[in-house]
């Protein structure tokens, strides 16, 4: 959907394994800035609104683009990004809102410990997939 879709599209087969813990993370994470881009969908049109719908598309797709790079593949990736948002959804706002602020501080080391060429598509693939949405947002309000 919105955040997970954008970076893993590689068809590998999923590992037997147990994943590991990052993508675990990754997918915790992804499931959390996910619910939080719905939400914020959800409110008034304001420019604080849109920005801070960008910084959670980002942060995803941090997330997103090193478990990619370390071998997240999609078959597995939409396992885990099921079984986060189902824990989600089970979770108290208080342990909602402690997830997404240390998800965020993770979010942000991993921004900087990337190459600025890895950054550059982060950030431009977030942008994209958030003007995508405010694209079909605008045509949803205009029928």
């Amino acid at each position: 959907m919105l955040l997970w879709a954008g970076a893993v599209m590689a068809q590998a087969p999923a590992a037997t394994a147990d994943p590991s813990p990052f993508f675990v993370e990754a997918a915790e994470c992804s499931a959390a800035y996910k619910a939080e881009v719905t939400s914020r969908l959800a409110q008034p049109k304001t420019e604080s609104r849109d920005q801070a719908i960008l910084a959670d598309t980002e942060n995803s797709f941090i997330f997103i683009g090193v478990a990619y790079k370390q071998g997240l593949r999609k078959a597995e990736a939409d396992e885990l990004l099921a079984q986060a948002e189902q824990r989600w959804a089970k979770l108290p706002k208080a342990a909602q809102a402690q997830r997404i602020a240390s998800c965020t501080e993770r979010a942000g080391k991993l921004m900087d410990e990337v190459s600025f060429v890895e950054r550059y598509a982060v950030q431009n693939r977030a942008k994209a997939r958030v003007e995508q949405q405010f694209e079909k947002e605008k045509k949803q309000k205009a029928q």
